[in-house]
């Protein structure tokens, strides 16, 4: 591969070698770790099969960029990265005044021929060089090497996704098997969420947020260390995808308002207080994202029609996209408009590319995990004969939450997505929580016909607090 600044480019021998003694070391620690813990852990079982789907996917990702693909935005980030690796060498004081500082072009003059310079694109653009800024120090730890940086960002990113699965798994502890395969498992995650891209980073935050959330607000443990993480997660997909933070202020607020109002016995004051809390966070949630426009940027409520409309128009125009793409429909420059095209972009993040508009090897596989998708969703659409779906949602505030969040998050991404080989790497923020609620739901269905068939009373609302049949530490913790 040509590299600007670096010539033709390869992955070097040392680089195999040393990704070989990581992963031996890795599971030699990690299979220790796990055989101390799962005598009063259980859940553990499934550490090391995730941690190891995570290693795997990124070394898939490295090869398909390196080799496949011969660059893009991972290896922008990279070389990006490695000219501030070799700046930290050459002039350690310049180094931290474009890493800590500003990112602009009288700055990026300290760079020389003998360090090589970020890309422009990369460096001037705020948000792609925060990925730079939080990728540098594992480069230069990892000795400049993209296979292994790689692999080592991937096991730290790996640390919230389990954080997002232990948080699950405290509900439904019953269904660990399918909840492992929807948080830690699921190949598009696992590989487009094991690279050096803003998704990893954004993926892995909005997990922690989630598990930390659940944490300070319903478990009450830790709750400092959980406000903390929070702030920090919160402040990097702002920094780097503030959409999301823009679907996840609605999430959080209905999370934690429903579980509140779902434990108000009287039914009269339950349906009262329903719509006025409806009402409230709608505003609140509003008037949020209006006072954060600046920081928000282009995503900002005040600009986001105006973007998405020209985001419709450049699929139009644009020959590049090819059959790689999908179109929602003439759209006009009203929020009413936009609206309307709800189902048709929700559908296409959810379920899209279908494996019969694919076209190359990487769209193949997500047409067949997209495949596997719909044939969960149709079965659980069976199971409940649709007339329990409603009641299994809202009879628990962690699907309810689940549910509000894939719904949303893939109607943002798939208005403004408008290619399939976007569309599958945006999306995994919402494939655990999407996959999960429909198991959690599935797995109510089930316990209700268990009951109902051994003449035993059954109420979805019982499970809002998580598996009632389940043992529990004084903590919540299940045992099984």
């Amino acid at each position: 591969m040509y590299v600007a600044y670096y010539g033709i480019v390869h992955l070097a021998y040392w680089e195999y070698l040393g990704l070989f003694f990581y992963l031996v070391l890795v599971y030699l620690y990690f299979a220790r770790q796990k055989n101390m813990r799962i005598k009063k852990r259980p859940e553990y079982r499934w550490f090391i099969p995730g941690l190891f789907a995570k290693l795997i996917g990124a070394v898939f990702f490295s090869f398909i960029y390196f080799y496949y693909y011969e660059g893009g935005d991972t290896t922008g980030y990279f070389f990006s990265s490695v000219a501030l690796s070799k700046l930290a060498f050459v002039d350690p004081m310049a180094f931290l005044k474009v890493w800590l500082g500003e990112n602009t072009l009288m700055a990026r003059e300290v760079f020389t021929e003998e360090t090589g310079k970020p890309y422009t694109y990369v460096y001037l653009d705020d948000r792609q060089y925060m990925v730079v800024r939080l990728v540098t120090p594992f480069t230069i730890l990892c000795l400049n090497s993209f296979l292994i940086t790689t692999v080592v960002v991937a096991s730290v990113s790996y640390i919230g996704i389990w954080r997002l699965y232990l948080t699950f798994y405290r509900y439904f502890p019953r269904i660990h098997r399918e909840l492992a395969v929807a948080v830690l498992l699921l190949p598009s995650a696992v590989m487009w969420g094991s690279s050096l891209l803003k998704d990893t980073i954004t993926f892995s935050s909005f997990c922690w947020f989630i598990h930390a959330l659940d944490n300070f607000w319903f478990r009450r443990v830790d709750r400092l260390a959980s406000l903390v993480t929070m702030a920090i997660a919160l402040t990097l997909i702002i920094l780097i995808k503030p959409y999301i933070f823009m679907v996840m202020l609605p999430m959080c607020a209905v999370w934690i308002s429903y579980a509140r109002v779902s434990r108000i016995q009287n039914a009269a004051i339950k349906y009262l207080a329903l719509p006025v809390m409806l009402v409230g966070l709608s505003f609140g949630v509003l008037a949020l994202l209006t006072a954060l426009g600046d920081q928000l940027g282009q995503f900002s409520l005040q600009l986001a029609l105006d973007n998405i409309l020209a985001t419709q128009k450049d699929l139009l125009q644009n020959e590049e996209y090819g059959t790689n793409r999908f179109d929602v429909g003439e759209m006009e420059a009203t929020w009413g408009s936009v609206l309307s095209k709800f189902p048709i972009a929700t559908t296409a993040t959810l379920f899209r590319p279908f494996i019969t508009e694919c076209n190359n090897f990487v769209m193949v596989l997500a047409g067949l995990e997209n495949l596997v998708e719909l044939s969960v969703f149709v079965r659980m659409l069976i199971k409940t004969r649709i007339v329990f779906l409603g009641s299994a949602i809202t009879g628990n505030p962690l699907i309810l939450t689940c549910v509000i969040f894939s719904l949303l998050y893939g109607f943002v991404t798939g208005i403004t997505t408008p290619n399939f080989g976007a569309l599958v790497r945006f999306k995994i923020p919402l494939m655990p929580t999407f996959m999960g609620a429909m198991y959690m739901i599935m797995f109510l269905v089930d316990e209700r016909n268990r009951l109902r068939g051994r003449g035993l009373p059954f109420r979805f609302q019982n499970y809002r607090n998580g598996d009632p049949y389940v043992r529990r530490t004084r903590d919540g913790l299940p045992i099984l």
